[in-house]
């Protein structure tokens, strides 16, 4: 989804901690208008959260791990993107593809 950039990468992951961890940190460490507004995106949030919950059959509580696994995401793609530019590529089923190669989409 990235297409091998890693401007891209940063620019997900920071989108990813700003709109589903931030809120949350701003509703428990902010005062005034910063804890409302905070209030509201993690009210918003947490609704299309639930709405997915109830659409795909499971407990509406898992609206509540929302910054924790949107965190772990962002720790994810940042973890596959310091490898893959170690490595210089990526292994998928024993064999190794270059990052050169995935990027010019010759593999």
């Amino acid at each position: 989804a990235a297409g091998f950039s890693v401007g891209m990468v940063a620019l997900q992951i920071v989108s990813m901690l700003l709109f589903n961890v931030a809120p949350f940190l701003g509703l428990a460490f902010g005062g005034g208008w910063v804890r409302v507004l905070a209030g509201i995106a993690v009210l918003v949030a947490l609704g299309f959260h639930v709405g997915g919950d109830v659409v795909m059959r499971v407990s509406p509580l898992y609206c509540l791990t929302l910054p924790l696994g949107a965190a772990l995401f962002a720790y994810i793609l940042l973890r596959s993107t310091v490898i893959t530019l170690r490595q210089g590529g990526i292994y998928w089923r024993e064999t190794f593809y270059k990052l050169e190669e995935l990027r010019r989409g010759l593999v």
